[in-house]
């Protein structure tokens, strides 16, 4: 009987249902980001198709899928994964009107409600919450930096 409530949604009863609910507020969020992502690996692959090492392996007849994702994609891909890390922030701030507008229960929804209850406990571990994941986000983009690129090495000391 709660379907005749339009501003009620009812409960999904199975994970598909779930999951339909989900593909829109997620696909508001990430159309930005991969318009974003796109346009950064395009114009990041033909700079790195220019480069003399791309000629020299299509030289030594190198398949064009060889040359593609062996040479040009690794190197290629560090400026996007850098994105990644930043844009990762600019995320979480979207999932604030994200969750709002399409009333998805959510940690976002939650910092609303505590911010408009001036509940400040709730406010301020949420805040490190997020600033948390923000930095292990950053911290893995790092890692991945030296997964990527083998000239990139960290001290151990």
């Amino acid at each position: 009987y709660f379907d005749a409530i339009p501003i009620y949604i009812a409960p999904p009863k199975t994970w598909w249902d779930e999951l339909l609910l989900l593909s829109v507020p997620a696909a508001a969020v990430g159309f930005r980001s991969s318009a974003l992502m796109l346009r950064l690996t395009r114009s990041s692959m033909l700079e790195v198709l220019r480069q003399d090492y791309i000629r020299t392996a299509r030289a030594k007849g190198a398949s064009e899928r060889s040359v593609n994702y062996h040479h040009a994609l690794r190197n290629a891909i560090l400026p996007v994964v850098t994105v990644i890390g930043i844009e990762a922030a600019f995320l979480m701030g979207g999932l604030i009107v994200t969750e709002t507008v399409f009333n998805v229960p959510g940690i976002a929804r939650y910092l609303v409600t505590a911010l408009t209850q001036r509940d400040y406990p709730i406010v301020q571990n949420l805040v490190m919450f997020v600033a948390t994941i923000v930095v292990l986000i950053n911290f893995a983009v790092d890692m991945l930096y030296a997964v990527l690129d083998p000239r990139i090495k960290y001290s151990e000391s």
